[in-house]
Parts: C-alpha cells; sequence; structure tokens
C-alpha cells in the first residue's frame, strides 16, 4: 500500500470502530502529537491516552483534503465522535509520517484547543 492508502485504511479502521486495526498500522515506537498537548509515545502510550478520553460510542473522521509527499501524508479533517448520545466534532489537521515498514512512525494532530475544550467539555 502507498502512504496514502495506509492513512486512509488508518481513518476507515477507526471509523469502523476496529481499534485493534488501527493500533496494528502503528510502529511499536510510534509518536502520536496532538498539538497542542504532551506526546504519546508507543503503541501503550498511545493506548493509555485514549483510555482518558470518555467511552467514545461512535467515530466519523471525514477527510475534506489529502495529499501525499512521498513517505508523508497530510489531511484536513472533521473528527466527530458519539459521546453520551451526542456527536462531538473538532476540525483537525494531520500530519502522518509512514516508515520503511509501511507503519505510522509519527501521527501530529493540529487542532484548536477551544474548540477541543467547548466540544469535549
Amino acid at each position: 500500500m502507498s502512504p496514502q492508502e495506509i492513512v486512509e485504511a488508518f481513518i476507515a479502521a477507526w471509523n469502523r470502530g476496529d481499534a485493534p486495526a488501527a493500533f496494528g498500522m502503528m510502529a511499536e515506537d510510534v509518536v502520536w502529537h496532538n498539538i497542542p498537548m504532551e506526546p504519546a509515545v508507543g503503541i501503550a502510550g498511545c493506548q493509555a491516552l485514549m483510555a482518558g478520553f470518555p467511552p467514545i460510542e461512535g467515530t466519523e473522521w471525514i477527510v475534506h483534503h489529502i495529499a501525499a509527499n512521498g513517505n508523508v501524508v497530510l489531511t484536513e479533517r472533521t473528527d466527530k465522535f458519539l459521546i453520551g448520545g451526542r456527536w462531538r466534532a473538532i476540525r483537525v489537521s494531520g500530519t502522518f509520517e509512514i516508515n520503511a515498514e509501511g507503519k505510522i512512525a509519527h501521527w501530529r494532530d493540529y487542532f484548536d484547543m477551544l474548540e477541543f475544550q467547548r466540544e469535549f467539555a
């Protein structure tokens, strides 16, 4: 798969609620950095960060634009999460770096912290 196809498959896994498949697309030493928060390192670190969020009943990441240059894939998305029976959405720009093994090695999402706090309060 191309780097863009890997990212598209990663997003599709989250959208169908298949966390094991999504985590399987990450390198063991992946760095996931939600800018402006602290980064999570390693799959276990990513899982721990996600465990700190409220229970998610559904996910829909809508990709508005996607572009690839070599092993780097850029996305412009709206990430929606069903929590407590209500959909919450934030606008996100994401950068994914794919390693030689075809795994996501670095994942950075950029978003407005005030929008995030308002939606997830």
